[in-house]
């Protein structure tokens, strides 16, 4: 499905799951590396193996959250927060070596009549604190958003056992007012094997830079695998 994104397509336009590198976001994570083409970067295999980790933050895989009818059950039977699980989505664990968790996002959204603003910046690759993504053991098809940590933690800046949370929780707690058909950004922990070993065909740039504040981000460049050699080279001129 993502053989078919165009140029100038907008995010909530795109099948899932795809992945996605924001362009203002990329570019300047080169700039202060001293890195001075993109296109050139991710053609150079070599160069991907050893620096891909100046991009961190900037690539996202949008996905689609598929059924949350486990959660939906245990919030009618036991009161809601109680879930560990959050929902399916429709992107299998394979496509994202070494697992993500879930993004604050690239977008405005509406949950379930719940509303949060994008984060601008690196801001859409913040955790929703506590919220991260797994496999299913019944199927290799989908993978899972779960709470591994509820409630609020020391430090806003971490995801970890010990702390999950903002204060006032608003980093993540609209995760738990999540329907089918609502589309997220999960954010890959390695880079590297993203880049390198992903099944990914393409890799869809999109900018959120100049656009209109509160529009979705537009499509500007698209990269395809360039065969055994693993790295991406444009397909859009």
């Amino acid at each position: 499905m993502e053989a078919t994104v165009k140029v100038k397509d907008l995010l909530s336009d795109l099948p899932t799951p795809t992945l996605l590198m924001e362009l203002s976001l990329a570019e300047s994570a080169l700039n202060k590396s001293k890195i001075s083409c993109l296109d050139d970067f991710l053609r150079d295999t070599e160069q991907l193996l050893s620096r891909a980790q100046v991009l961190d933050g900037t690539l996202f895989v949008h996905t689609k959250v598929t059924d949350t009818s486990e959660r939906d059950k245990i919030n009618q039977e036991s009161g809601s927060g109680k879930s560990v699980g959050i929902g399916l989505v429709d992107c299998p664990p394979d496509l994202i070596p070494g697992g993500a968790y879930l993004g604050i996002g690239l977008a405005n959204h509406h949950v379930g009549g719940y509303y949060w603003a994008r984060g601008m910046g690196m801001g859409a690759s913040l955790p929703a604190h506590g919220v991260e993504f797994r496999g299913v053991p019944y199927s290799n098809n989908i993978g899972e958003l779960y709470w591994k940590k509820r409630g609020p933690g020391t430090n806003a800046a971490e995801t970890t056992e010990e702390s999950s949370n903002s204060n006032d929780g608003k980093r993540s707690e609209w995760a738990d007012f999540l329907v089918k058909d609502d589309t997220v950004q999960l954010v890959p922990y390695n880079t590297t094997s993203l880049l390198l070993n992903s099944p990914f065909q393409r890799l869809i740039g999109v900018r959120r830079l100049g656009r209109p504040l509160g529009s979705d981000p537009i499509v500007e460049r698209i990269w395809k695998r360039d065969g055994m050699l693993r790295g991406w080279v444009i397909e859009n001129s």
